[in-house]
């Protein structure tokens, strides 16, 4: 027959409440905390993942305003350029056109000159001429008729010319 041995029983038993308190006491909170545990990581990627987006999006912003700031560059050298360019030309037409009045004023001065050389000897001449004429006469008029007489003589030599 069979005999029953209750020392198998009793560790049988003592195995199933062992199992329902180490179930109960560490399976649950040890379950829960892997639990907590995953969910901490899964958060954190995709924490992780959203901030890794978030930097490529500013990456390419940065790279988009780097690239307008070297067209603007660009395009502010070449606005410094043209205004450069135009200020050259304007100050060459204005050096040229004072160039241009230099010459003109010294012209006019020229001209002054040359009629005043001509006026000195044209009365260097009339002086010479009532000195010879004069003696060719014998007779010193008043200075009146000098004056006039010379008038008359720079008339004829002008409308001789």
């Amino acid at each position: 027959m069979l005999t029953l041995n209750w020392n198998i029983i009793w560790t049988f038993v003592n195995i199933l409440i062992l199992f329902f308190f180490l179930k109960k006491f560490l399976f649950k909170p040890v379950t829960e905390m892997i639990e907590k545990r995953e969910e901490l990581i899964n958060n954190s990627l995709q924490n992780a993942e959203e901030v890794k987006s978030e930097a490529f999006k500013l990456k390419e912003e940065y790279e988009g305003e780097l690239s307008h700031a070297g067209d603007e560059a660009s395009k502010i050298i070449n606005d410094a350029r043209e205004k450069a360019a135009l200020e050259t030309n304007r100050q060459l037409k204005e050096t040229r056109e004072e160039a241009a009045r230099i010459l003109q004023e010294a012209s006019k001065t020229i001209e002054l000159e040359r009629q005043k050389s001509i006026q000195n000897a044209q009365a260097e001449i009339a002086g010479i001429a009532m000195l010879a004429a004069s003696k060719i006469i014998n007779k010193n008029m008043d200075d009146d008729a000098n004056k006039q007489f010379l008038g008359d003589f720079v008339k004829e030599v002008g409308a001789s010319k």
